[in-house]
């Protein structure tokens, strides 16, 4: 699969968590606004950039459903070729301090 193919299933799977997030009643609306402006991959790329945490991520780990974040989809091994390393550690980091602090 070339890199164009694995971005749009990259995109339709980020679409799917966001759906799902949306029947739980956890609608990651800012992600959405974002995702209408560019591509999944662009701007997970981008966000990596950032320490900023958005709210819904956090709202999605403490409802436990961690794997719907855009951040969770990033690091599933199938997509890791659309990433760097660097991108790919800045997603873990961000969805460990999106977890509940005890």
């Amino acid at each position: 699969m070339d890199l164009k193919q694995l971005e749009a299933e990259f995109a339709d799977r980020v679409q799917q968590a966001c759906d799902q997030a949306r029947e739980l009643g956890l609608a990651p609306v800012r992600l959405e606004q974002m995702l209408r402006a560019q591509h999944a991959a662009t701007l997970a790329k981008k966000l990596m950039l950032s320490g900023d945490i958005h709210s819904s991520m956090k709202d999605l780990v403490r409802a436990g459903h961690r794997e719907l974040t855009l951040e969770a989809v990033m690091l599933q091994p199938d997509f890791a070729p659309i990433f760097s390393a660097a991108q790919l550690q800045a997603a873990a980091w961000r969805l460990s301090m999106a977890a509940p602090q005890d």
